[in-house]
């Protein structure tokens, strides 16, 4: 009997034996390399981690900022205690490919459920229609697929917009060297694949931030795809002189911009008062009323205010949920379906513009918003810059830097409830030589630098020359 059982186990491992169990690190970094993905997220599985089960990844989808989703869709939830009242859950498809080395095989069902309710983010359907997905480590009818030590790895290429992933067993090389970077229990961490990650992203992006700050006054540049600075022009030349100094290309891609970190950099006239100033948090264009129906032209020359001559229309003006209409639009911002007593969302809801009668005559419904507050990433570095008027413009950069880190979309919609965040459009029409008018969309969101902090769990300022140890 003894034999046997010895003779039995043996076979066992030997046909459960996989390629995820041999592979190494140096591999894994390969495969992504290949396909073109710049870093990945790790998530450390246990045994509850499997196709029974939508996988949690997250708090708030800022914590996936570098991963490509779809357009969000909302439904009533029944599955999910919490949900079983009806609670909203947002869906998001996300265009998700096993790597194997062999290839890489697509799941077409995978998607992204976002709950606001808990809030929490999971993974879901990622074994659906897929050929080459890793089933024996992840379905729940496999002997292996709730075994422990398991590491999901992702990583997006954002040029075609697709995440790849692998899950290598517990038992494989990877796995265990990949142990290195485990953080706290149940958080993913970032590392870029190209390389060793030799000192904490923090550390090393207060050293660059403080050797910019040494540099002084700099001519605005910008850093393309071929990565050789070149001049800039424009209004967003702040911005992009102080990435391209901090290596970051112009590409546009929702990734963050310094490992984990998302870098913005705001105006202020005194690097002694740092915390002035607005800031953009995202520029989306209405989904919803009639703005989405007739466009930015028709908006404009209807709800603008005419130059002198009536060769332009504008519409601007910061419009706060104040119960009010804007003194010069006559439009009152709303934010429906959203309770800020108990911080919950109650319905389907939007923020919008809405006219004397009640019509909704612009309007962002929570899922356009849910998609654009992805990009507002759980760490950002906000850095204070100045600049000379004369061509070509200079920008210098302050060495007292706003570290932000956690938030979530409840604190936006909180913030929007409490005045904190303002619609503060740009938008205008303007008549051209051949009598057509040209139109230009600038829905922006705006936030006032010392209000940031009611949008992240933790808002401290640091001295960047202290922290790198360059004072």
């Amino acid at each position: 009997m003894h034999i046997t059982v010895e003779i039995t186990a043996t076979l066992w491992f030997m046909l459960t034996n996989l390629w995820q169990d041999e592979i190494t690190e140096s591999s894994v970094r390969r495969l992504f390399i290949d396909n073109g993905v710049k870093s990945v997220q790790i998530k450390y599985l246990k045994d509850n981690h499997n196709s029974k089960n939508q996988m949690y990844l997250a708090g708030d989808l800022t914590e996936l900022a570098n991963l490509p989703m779809g357009e969000v869709t909302v439904s009533k939830g029944t599955s999910k205690k919490k949900s079983a009242g009806g609670e909203l859950i947002y869906h998001a498809p996300v265009s998700w490919a096993w790597l194997s080395p062999g290839g890489f095989s697509p799941a077409p069902k995978a998607q992204l459920i976002v709950y606001p309710q808990y809030p929490e983010v999971r993974l879901s359907s990622l074994l659906l229609g897929s050929r080459g997905a890793p089933n024996a480590l992840f379905s729940q009818t496999q002997p292996r697929g709730q075994e422990e030590g398991r590491v999901l790895i992702f990583g997006a290429n954002d040029e075609f917009d697709t995440t790849f992933a692998m899950i290598v067993s517990g038992r494989s090389p990877a796995a265990k060297s990949l142990d290195r970077f485990r953080g706290k229990p149940g958080k993913m961490v970032t590392i870029p694949v190209g390389y060793e990650p030799k000192t904490s992203q923090r550390y090393d992006l207060m050293r660059e931030l403080a050797t910019i700050h040494k540099m002084d006054w700099l001519e605005a540049v910008e850093l393309p795809a071929s990565r050789v600075m070149r001049a800039c022009r424009g209004p967003r030349c702040g911005g992009h002189t102080l990435e391209a100094h901090l290596g970051i290309t112009l590409n546009g891609a929702p990734a963050p911009d310094f490992g984990d970190w998302e870098v913005k950099q705001h105006a202020v006239t005194s690097f002694d008062r740092p915390g002035t100033g607005h800031i953009t948090l995202f520029t989306p264009e209405p989904d919803l009323g009639d703005y989405a129906a007739h466009g930015t032209d028709w908006f404009a020359r209807t709800y603008g205010v005419p130059t002198d001559d009536g060769a332009r229309y504008n519409f601007t003006g910061r419009h706060f949920v104040t119960g009010r209409a804007h003194g010069k639009t006559g439009l009152e911002l709303r934010l429906v379906g959203y309770d800020s007593s108990t911080n919950s969302i109650t319905a389907d809801g939007y923020v919008g513009l809405v006219g004397e009668s009640g019509e909704l005559v612009s309007g962002w419904s929570f899922a356009k918003l849910l998609k654009h507050w992805q990009t507002k990433h759980a760490y950002a570095a906000y850095v204070p810059s100045q600049s000379t008027k004369e061509v070509p413009r200079h920008f210098r950069y302050g060495h007292r830097v706003h570290l932000a880190e956690g938030t979530r979309f409840g604190l936006f919609l909180h913030a929007m409830a409490t005045g904190a965040i303002a619609y503060d459009p740009g938008i205008k029409s303007e008549r051209q030589i051949n009598g057509t008018w040209k139109p230009k969309a600038r829905s922006q969101f705006r936030v006032h630098v010392k209000a940031l902090s009611q949008l992240y769990d933790s808002f401290t300022e640091v001295d960047v020359l202290s922290e790198a140890g360059m004072e």
